[in-house]
């Protein structure tokens, strides 16, 4: 299974990175990204007047992609939860698989 892991704050990074290495994953691919919220306020003069509300929070994003077993993910992400990390909340990240 392809797993797409999207992290929208810096300080779960190290967390997720230890809990993909402890379910044996071995070279994930982590991307750094953008919102699109971000991108329009800050590289597109038209939107420029909206960064007060686009553009307000800290733009961070994490996109890891790696093939799993669904069994781990499933792990991984009890083990996750027990850490404070939920990926059912927004506004930590996402997972897709």
């Amino acid at each position: 299974m392809f797993m797409i892991l999207q992290i929208n704050r810096e300080k779960y990074l190290d967390d997720v990175l230890m809990a993909l290495a402890e379910i044996g994953v071995e070279d994930p691919i982590v991307l750094a990204g953008e919102s699109l919220g971000h991108k329009l306020a800050f590289d597109m003069p038209l939107f420029a007047g909206f960064r007060q509300t686009l553009g307000r929070e800290k733009n961070y994003t994490k996109i890891i992609m790696a093939t799993v077993q669904e069994e781990d993910v499933d792990f991984m992400l009890e083990e996750l939860k027990s850490a404070g990390v939920d990926f059912h909340e927004d506004e930590i990240g996402k997972i897709d698989d």
